[in-house]
């Protein structure tokens, strides 16, 4: 009798072990899964930043009562909110005009504000960022948009191609995505593109980047070319 008690006794005690450890090692593979083992897994789809570029004391180019920070800003949140609806991780820089800094002089400003930038980036683990801008230039006969990608990135330039065919469709321009040699794009560890959006030193393009219905095309297109990469 005696000897069957000690049995079962043992048997009970391997029974208790065995569920004790189940426990402690359920808890130690939910610590793996969200913990800092497997911190990609926790924080689910890629993030993708979007950047209107300028903003604040910094208005980028400027024609009249046209400032560059305006647009690039409208276009920006458009393409947020697209993506958003497709249900893709997003991220701004700005949501408003704002300084991203506190710099008194414009041109140290800039250089700060592209800092900024670039922190956010990092500091947010985003996947990929793209930065929105208009371009401007002493030829007023150039146009067009154009996307610009790191000269030594895969991604950056197979994300650059995506959105500059889609914005093909939207302008009939003839430029190309090309290497380009901007901080933003030299400076973070993710896959980035700048994206002008035509020249407001150009009469055409000042017209059109004017327009809430071409604004919006332009978001459309971004947004595409993002989602082919993704």
């Amino acid at each position: 009798m005696f000897l069957i008690l000690r049995k079962k006794r043992i048997f009970l005690v391997f029974i208790l072990a065995t569920f004790m450890l189940a426990v402690i090692f359920s808890g130690f593979g939910s610590y793996l899964y969200y913990g800092k083992v497997a911190p990609v897994l926790a924080q689910g789809k890629p993030l993708i930043l979007i950047d209107p570029g300028h903003g604040g004391r910094d208005p980028g180019a400027v024609y009249q009562n046209i400032y560059e920070k305006d647009i690039n800003l409208d276009v920006a949140k458009q393409v947020e909110k697209i993506l958003k609806e497709k249900k893709y991780r997003v991220s701004m820089t700005r949501t408003k005009d704002t300084n991203l800094v506190n710099w008194k002089d414009r041109g140290s400003y800039q250089r700060a504000s592209l800092i900024e930038r670039a922190r956010i980036a990092e500091k947010r683990n985003a996947r990929y960022l793209i930065s929105i801008h208009c371009n401007s230039d002493n030829n007023s006969n150039y146009s067009g948009p154009q996307t610009f990608y790191h000269s030594q990135s895969v991604s950056g330039k197979r994300l650059a191609e995506a959105i500059q065919e889609e914005l093909k469709k939207v302008n009939n321009t003839k430029r190309q995505a090309i290497p380009g040699d901007y901080f933003l794009i030299n400076n973070t560890s993710c896959t980035a593109v700048i994206v002008e959006l035509g020249y407001l030193s150009n009469a055409g393009d000042r017209l059109i980047l004017c327009s809430p219905e071409y604004k919006r095309k332009l978001a459309e297109a971004i947004a595409k070319g993002v989602e082919k990469c993704l």
